[in-house]
């Protein structure tokens, strides 16, 4: 009996456990399937998300192309169109330009053909400006004589006229008048007449109105004179450069004669005032040999206040020469000199900007102007 129990409740066990095997088998199975069917719609999915992005690329790469060649047929008609522009920008400028090739050709003809025209009163007007009083400015090396040369025109002209400046000494910078032709511009005066002009000067009459296109005097006005004689005209100026008393009677105190600051007024150089210059500076390094402008006695060799180191020498006639700023006297006080006999060199001692040779002639106590009686 307890046997057959036994079978039954294993029979009834295995039932139970086959029900309960083939359900969970069987829900299994529909799980694995949903699993597997929801596998392949999510690869589906992807084939036609693939599929559609393909499509959408094979479309904007069309899109593009399409873009591109529209744009590049946009180019080409431009680029047409551009140089169609430029080639009548071209065609336009070139007109223009020939234009005023002509313009310009006609205006040079026009002005050659005046200038023909003209020819007469052109010539008429470069012998008026022939008949001047040229301004010539003085340069280092300037002579009278080869300003002569230069100009063809006889020294006496140039005396003759610049009775009113002292030619012995050309300073650089200095102003001249030079005539561009043979003669001199004489100002009229009360009294003159052609008659009287043409007797002093001996130029014709004819000669001095045609000259200078008059056929009256004013007086003050100037009149030009043909290749007048001057000489009485010069010697009747008591000008400097026909002083007779000692010219030529002192020699340079230097062998190079090279003026830096003139007598008279001037702006000293270290006091900054305007003051009177008793003397002429002449450019000498230091060391530079200086000799004795005329045979004396030595009055004075020593320093001086603003001169500097100084030598006075006396002589003959009330005249004594000064020689400032020298770095080596070399004579004594009582010595004897004689013309062109070293006595020092030159320097930068007392009151001075820089080193040169000061010299002075003074005539019984009186200053009197160095450029008077030397030669440069």
């Amino acid at each position: 009996m307890k046997k057959g129990k036994k079978l039954v409740i294993g029979i009834l066990v295995f039932l139970v456990t086959s029900i309960f095997y083939r359900e969970f088998t069987l829900k299994n199975n529909e799980a694995k399937n949903k699993e597997i069917t929801e596998n392949k719609e999510l690869v589906k999915n992807e084939q036609i998300i693939k599929t559609e992005t393909v499509a959408i690329e094979k479309t904007e790469i069309v899109e593009n192309s399409i873009e591109k060649e529209i744009t590049f047929n946009k180019e080409d008609s431009t680029e047409v169109v551009d140089e169609k522009l430029a080639q009548t920008t071209i065609e336009e400028s070139t007109l223009e330009d020939l234009e005023l090739e002509n313009k310009i050709a006609k205006e040079w003809d026009d002005q050659e053909g005046q200038e023909l025209a003209d020819l007469d009163s052109t010539i008429d007007l470069e012998e008026k400006i022939v008949l001047e009083n040229m301004e010539y400015v003085i340069k280092k090396g300037d002579t009278i004589s080869d300003l002569s040369k230069e100009y063809k025109i006889k020294t006496d002209y140039i005396y003759a006229n610049n009775i009113d400046k002292n030619l012995r000494v050309l300073q650089i910078g200095k102003k001249i008048n030079i005539p561009t032709e043979p003669g001199i511009f004489y100002s009229i005066k009360k009294g003159d007449t052609f008659e009287g002009l043409s007797k002093r000067f001996e130029v014709d009459v004819k000669t001095i109105k045609e000259d200078n296109e008059i056929d009256r005097l004013l007086v003050g006005a100037k009149i030009f004179l043909r290749e007048p004689k001057v000489s009485r005209y010069l010697s009747s100026f008591k000008q400097e450069y026909v002083k007779k008393t000692n010219l030529g009677t002192f020699s340079n105190p230097l062998v190079a004669m090279s003026l830096t600051s003139s007598f008279g007024s001037r702006k000293h150089p270290v006091l900054k005032k305007v003051l009177n210059h008793a003397g002429v500076d002449l450019r000498a390094k230091t060391g530079t040999r200086v000799v004795s402008a005329k045979e004396g006695v030595v009055t004075f060799a020593g320093r001086a206040s603003g001169y500097g180191k100084l030598i006075i020498i006396k002589h003959s006639d009330g005249y004594e020469t000064r020689y400032a700023h020298l770095s080596q006297i070399d004579v004594k006080k009582g010595q004897k000199i004689s013309q062109n006999q070293h006595i020092a060199l030159s320097g930068a001692t007392g009151r001075v900007s820089g080193p040169h040779l000061h010299f002075e002639i003074r005539k019984n106590g009186k200053i009197e102007n160095p450029l008077t009686y030397l030669k440069f």
